[in-house]
């Protein structure tokens, strides 16, 4: 019997592993697909790929400014593809090799609990295993969301997962249903490499949620439409038709559209169907129901990630992977604590935030003021030719504390974890004021962002 049995080797389960034989816990895993699951493959590292060749596209138009002149250059997606599938490869076969290593059983089937200490796998040829474990962690993730007639082909119709996994010749024209964090990643990577883009989402901006601020939506708006993407709100596809290879896609605002594929990226669901047959509870969106320890309706049972009711990110199911393997170790329970967050997203822009902002704030009865500071006067942004986007740090209006920030611009997703730092030790606005910033630097715009705020306004 193992001491431990990990379902799905995603981030949490690939955390969970580490952890575990960092404890010298005998541990198995169980996995139906490649190693590193969505995020390694089909989601997180391969957009960021992507994302980094659609960004130097962009800047090659400014490299004048650094007596450099291109000219002449080629855009190859499909090379891009494949430089991609080799960087992804190397990553999930450095796991391969950890675990092989470490003498861990990786089974290659489909897991599914049929006991509190028992997991069968099912193989692809139609063979069955059951493993036994003292504990075992459900860390199966999620899968991409559908929406009304809309159905997944993996032609005409694909989810993200075959854009990123499957799709290495772009399109010559791409309709998106949603303006969420996937649609804007990839909707500006297809645009950068000769796509041409249409985005739709039923609500009236992009990045449709209370923890993103509508300041952002709009600025990433402005980006978006400068590069060329076209996007419809409060819109929906009405009707589509296949007509000569293409998909004629009538919309609620009356227009018509003519596009080589569709993209759904509607939201993901989590991957809970099927996973026992002993009973582990779910809500009704199919989460599994967890404790503020993450276990299950069975104390040896846990459920990390996706599949649980906590934020959809890698570096979430990580943390709670870590929670976990405290929790079977020590009889000092640990819970999490989500309250300091952060999330990036990377289209036109690259956005960050942690923390909370104006909206959020106030659900929580807060009253909050706010310091701005842009990149076009920060020294190194100019240096680095990316003088676009801004820094608003939130404050408790009486304390002065800070609480949350929003970066708009290079370097975002870095920088957030200062502010993280500065939150939870709980600075006032004078002393992420007066904190001694190296410069040039890109973290100095703190100093700028709190001024009105820890001195007094200057306009």
């Amino acid at each position: 019997m193992f001491d431990l049995i990990i379902i799905g080797m995603g981030p949490g389960g690939y955390e969970a592993a580490l952890t575990a034989l960092r404890k010298k816990i005998n541990v198995a895993i169980v996995e139906k697909s490649k190693l590193g699951g969505n995020c390694l493959n089909r989601a997180c590292i391969p957009t960021k790929y992507l994302r980094s060749g659609a960004h130097s596209i962009e800047k090659l138009q400014k490299l004048k400014a650094y007596g450099i002149e291109v000219k002449d250059y080629s855009i190859d997606y499909k090379a891009a593809f494949e430089n991609k599938e080799k960087s992804i490869g190397f990553l999930r076969k450095s796991l391969e090799q950890l675990l092989k290593s470490k003498k861990v059983p990786v089974f290659k089937g489909k897991g599914k609990i049929i006991d509190k200490n028992k997991v069968e796998v099912s193989y692809p040829d139609g063979s069955k295993e059951i493993i036994e474990g003292k504990n075992i962690i459900i860390a199966t993730g999620s899968y991409p969301a559908s929406v009304g007639k809309l159905i997944p082909d993996g032609n005409y119709i694909i989810t993200t997962e075959d854009y990123m996994e499957k799709l290495d010749t772009l399109p010559e024209s791409m309709l998106i249903v949603g303006g969420g964090v996937a649609g804007c990643e990839i909707g500006y990577i297809a645009k950068s490499y000769g796509c041409q883009v249409y985005i739709t989402e039923l609500q009236d901006r992009l990045l449709p949620s209370d923890i993103i601020s509508p300041e952002i939506s709009k600025n990433l708006l402005k980006k978006l439409n400068s590069v060329g993407i076209k996007t419809f709100f409060n819109t929906t596809v009405e009707d589509f038709s296949i007509e000569e290879s293409k998909i004629k896609v009538k919309l609620s605002n009356g227009e018509i559209i003519v596009v080589d594929k569709i993209l759904l990226t509607v939201g993901r669901k989590p991957n809970t169907q099927d996973i026992d047959t002993i009973g582990i509870e779910k809500d009704e969106k199919g989460f599994i129901k967890v404790n503020s320890y993450l276990q299950t309706n069975f104390e040896n049972i846990y459920a990390i990630g996706d599949v649980v009711n906590s934020p959809m990110l890698a570096h979430i199911a990580s943390y709670e992977a870590k929670i976990v393997l405290h929790n079977i170790t020590s009889q000092d329970k640990k819970i999490p604590d989500y309250t300091l967050t952060p999330w990036a997203i990377f289209s036109g822009y690259e956005i960050g935030h942690v923390g909370l902002n104006e909206e959020t704030a106030k659900k929580q009865g807060l009253e909050v003021i706010s310091g701005y500071y842009p990149f076009t006067y920060n020294e190194k942004a100019v240096d680095e030719l990316e003088p676009e986007g801004y820094v608003r740090l939130y404050f408790e209006k009486n304390s002065k504390k800070i609480i949350g920030v929003d970066v708009v611009g290079i370097g975002a997703s870095e920088i957030i974890h200062q502010i993280a730092v500065f939150i939870k030790e709980g600075y006032t606005a004078d002393q992420v004021h007066e904190f001694i910033y190296f410069h040039p630097s890109l973290s100095e715009i703190f100093a700028y962002a709190s001024y009105d705020i820890a001195v007094g306004k200057l306009f």
